[in-house]
């Protein structure tokens, strides 16, 4: 069962893909125009600030490990001569490191005005807490269902 599981989660990162982009752009183009001290209140302070070439970059990290267990499968088998023996497998026992790495490009008035993203889980493992990145006072998705609600009423 849990190898089903951990396909289905596969499937469904790998097909959100073209979708989960998009998502990150939005999610962190939503910070444009808005004051770096906004996006610390909901992000929480960041873990790296640099100046590169005049700029000021502002990086918050997410690193996580995930550790498969490993198991072993074993099957008793007979060859051509009648011989019995067994065939034994081990499988799994891997890390992986996960990261991903928001920037945000702030001027000198303290007013984000780009950003970028790096790393494995990102855009993925966002698009299903969407939430967590995206401008609460500049929210589209938030907008379109707002929207999407005062139809309804008014049909």
């Amino acid at each position: 069962m849990r190898k089903i599981i951990i396909l289905l989660a596969c499937l469904l990162f790998t097909s959100n893909i073209s979708n989960a982009e998009p998502f990150m752009d939005k999610a962190l183009g939503s910070w444009i125009g808005y004051p770096l001290e906004s996006v610390i209140k909901y992000w929480g302070y960041p873990d790296n600030q640099q100046t590169i070439a005049g700029k000021n970059i502002y990086i918050w990290e997410e690193k996580s490990e995930y550790h498969s267990d490993s198991y072993e499968r074993s099957t008793v088998k007979t060859d051509k001569k009648g011989r019995t023996y067994v065939d034994t497998r081990t499988s799994g026992g891997s890390t992986y490191e996960m990261l991903c790495r928001k920037i945000l490009e702030v001027n000198s008035d303290n007013i984000v005005s780009g950003y970028s993203y790096k790393g494995n889980i990102c855009p993925n493992a966002y698009f299903l807490k969407a939430k967590k990145l995206v401008n609460p006072d500049n929210n589209e998705w938030e907008k379109r269902k707002l929207e999407k609600q005062a139809q309804k009423r008014n049909y």
